[in-house]
């Protein structure tokens, strides 16, 4: 394992603290005043001091104490932006605290709270949009009055039009910096809730780490109340919704070389009867079989090198193949079904949709997968359905291969992916090929648009059956 300590010693030295300066000097050539570049400053040193807090040491203790004297600058000399110093100091000196550092002065965590209500309470009241709510709701987590920093928070989460980068970046403070989730209960319900009012909102992927995505499908969902509380009336619904996509999320893995590490694509876990109804119970792998394949013209790997590890599972665990159980060409249904070698993931398989979604133009999909060999997603934005080929309006060239056009974004490494239905998700498709220029229509069309493609699942599971497509 490589060691922590090390890793942090490198962002220092070559990552984020050399970042930060070109990024300085970049700003102090359009900023004469010097307060974006002293922003800059601030940010760098707190984002690091973060990043090694899990280390400690003097890597932590020299990243704390520079991010501590920016924002007590920002505090002291410029009124404006006195709130947002005040509440980065708050939680520097408290992550400090809990981490045995010391640092250039002792502050009043609570006066220092206190004093920034009184100044936010000032605000006129055309003025207090999401962000004075935020700094409202950091102040009284400062306070560890975390009943009125929840109202302040359901204000944001409910307010129309909410701009979701704002969203992010107010809920990473908490978690990281407040360590709100360690703090209680309530608090550790509120970053789940706000997690999967990030997730909801419209945007372009929900890049989760694994372990996130674990943590949120295994335990369990914050009380009702305080999903109403925040969320509105549906918030369980909501986060029904979301949590049921945690949990889907655990049974895509990631497809590689095995030795080498190299990521080719994505496969997740199904039953191996819904496809060939000889395997039963089995659980099974499906993918492209020009991802993996043991005909060369389709350009996949073979069995015998690939392996899968599930990240959302545990990400050091690679699971191999015995054998392709099932294969049909890059050309035809680009399909294969890979069966266990040994122990299988302690996941379960994804259930497949009967139906296609109406093509109206206002359903949505999703692609789990591993774009670019990276980590594991959700593409959100955008993620329209755009047309299909399935009952009982379509009209596929071959009856055999029904294909579903989508405009969700997906990149390399998505081939595998399962693409799910907006409401429960089932897998409705395959993804298997994409051109942000010109994909071929639907229906016997001759034109083309910008689009990706799944193969319908139930073309899939047809052919595994053995039966004639109607």
């Amino acid at each position: 394992m490589v060691n922590k300590g090390l890793q942090v010693q490198k962002v220092l030295d070559n990552g984020l603290a050399g970042g930060a300066s070109a990024l300085v000097e970049l700003v102090e050539e359009h900023d004469p005043s010097g307060k974006m570049a002293q922003a800059v400053r601030a940010r760098a040193w707190k984002e690091l001091a973060l990043k090694a807090s899990d280390v400690g040491g003097t890597i932590a203790q020299e990243a704390m104490t520079r991010a501590f004297n920016e924002y007590k600058s920002v505090y002291d000399m410029d009124p404006e932006r006195r709130v947002r110093a005040g509440l980065n100091l708050i939680g520097l000196s408290t992550l400090a605290a809990g981490m045995r550092l010391s640092l250039p002065e002792d502050i009043d965590r609570a006066r220092v709270a206190s004093g920034l209500l009184e100044d936010l309470n000032k605000t006129p009241q055309v003025q207090r949009g999401p962000e004075f709510h935020a700094s409202r709701a950091e102040a009284f987590v400062a306070l560890r009055d975390i009943d009125r920093a929840q109202a302040e928070i359901a204000t944001i989460v409910q307010t129309p039009a909410l701009n979701v980068e704002m969203l992010g970046a107010f809920t990473n403070q908490l978690k990281n910096l407040w360590k709100l989730a360690e703090l209680s209960e309530q608090g550790s319900g509120i970053i789940k809730t706000l997690t999967a009012a990030r997730v909801a909102q419209d945007f372009t992927t929900a890049k989760l780490p694994a372990d996130v995505i674990k943590e949120l499908a295994t335990t369990p969902s914050p009380p009702t109340s305080q999903l109403e509380a925040i969320l509105g009336p549906d918030g369980p619904q909501t986060y029904d919704w979301f949590k049921l996509g945690m949990e889907t999320s655990q049974s895509v893995g990631v497809v590689r070389i095995s030795g080498v590490n190299k990521r080719v694509g994505t496969g997740f876990i199904v039953r191996g009867g819904d496809i060939i109804p000889s395997l039963g119970d089995e659980l099974c792998v499906m993918t492209n079989s020009h991802v993996v394949s043991d005909v060369a013209e389709d350009e996949g790997i073979s069995a015998d090198e690939a392996e899968i590890v599930f990240d959302a599972i545990d990400k050091a665990k690679p699971y191999r193949f015995s054998q392709i159980e099932r294969s049909w060409r890059r050309t035809h249904l680009d399909t294969t079904v890979l069966r266990f070698q040994g122990a299988v993931p302690p996941a379960s398989p994804l259930g497949f949709a009967k139906n296609l979604p109406l093509r109206d133009g206002k359903q949505r999909v999703y692609v789990i997968g591993y774009p670019n060999g990276g980590d594991l997603s959700i593409s959100l934005h955008n993620n329209i359905l755009l047309d299909h080929e399935g009952p009982s309006e379509g009209t596929p060239p071959d009856k055999s291969v029904c294909r579903v056009q989508y405009s969700t974004p997906t990149e390399h490494g998505n081939s595998g992916s399962p693409v799910c239905n907006g409401h429960n998700w089932k897998v409705i498709a395959l993804h298997h090929a994409g051109d942000e220029h010109a994909m071929r229509r639907l229906n016997g069309r001759d034109d083309t648009w910008p689009a990706n493609e799944g193969i319908w699942i139930q073309s899939i599971c047809t052919a595994g059956r053995g039966e004639t497509p109607e």
